[in-house]
């Protein structure tokens, strides 16, 4: 290797480089967190038992996240986030038929999918320190945010009760949710069975 070569091989990273590790390294932060906020429980966890499953000094987590509260935060905004983009992708706030049928049809493929981290996130949301923490944060903004749309949707649909409707529909993907993970990884439910399901709850309300 030519002295050239070395000097380009260390020239220094670009900006977009250090944001991509950056990146990497939050979520790697975040997804040790949800595994241990799962396991051993929020309350009994530490910044330093996190830095440490995190394979990080706690000082470097203090760049990413400046307390537990924080990162926990975080962890469920991007949750909420996820789900949100699914219900409202082009964020107009308005709600059409195919974009319902969308959005059940990507929720449940979600869950499917991606079981190990619903299981988790969900086990965290239903902590009572968790809870008690939430009261007044963003996952109370997330459900302002959705519960409206929803109940227009069913009222420019000409529904009788919208409040009803929207309730109704919101427990019955929360009950697949929940069945999901009571059931996960010990039973498993027939892909044929939940493509019936999805198109009855599509049937009903689009």
């Amino acid at each position: 290797m030519t002295k050239r070569s070395v000097i380009k091989n260390m020239s220094p990273r670009s900006q977009e480089q250090f944001e991509v590790i950056r990146e990497s390294r939050k979520r790697q932060i975040m997804d040790t967190a949800l595994r241990l906020f799962a396991s051993e429980g929020y309350d009994h966890c530490s910044i330093s038992m996190l830095a440490e499953q995190a394979g990080i000094s706690k000082g470097l987590m203090y760049n990413y996240f400046n307390s537990k509260e924080a990162l926990l935060s975080e962890i469920i905004e991007d949750g909420m986030r996820e789900v949100l983009d699914l219900f409202d992708p082009n964020h107009d706030g308005v709600l059409t038929s195919e974009e319902l049928e969308s959005f059940i049809r990507r929720v449940f493929s979600a869950i499917r999918t991606n079981m190990e981290f619903w299981v988790l996130y969900i086990s965290v949301l239903f902590q009572p320190g968790v809870r008690e923490l939430l009261k007044e944060q963003q996952l109370i903004r997330y459900l302002e945010r959705f519960t409206p749309i929803l109940t227009d949707y069913f009222r420019r649909k000409g529904f009788e009760d919208p409040e009803l409707e929207m309730l109704t529909l919101s427990a019955l993907i929360e009950g697949f949710g929940a069945l999901m993970i009571y059931a996960y990884p010990s039973m498993k439910i027939p892909d044929e069975l939940i493509g019936k399901f999805e198109n009855r709850i599509i049937g009903m309300y689009k």
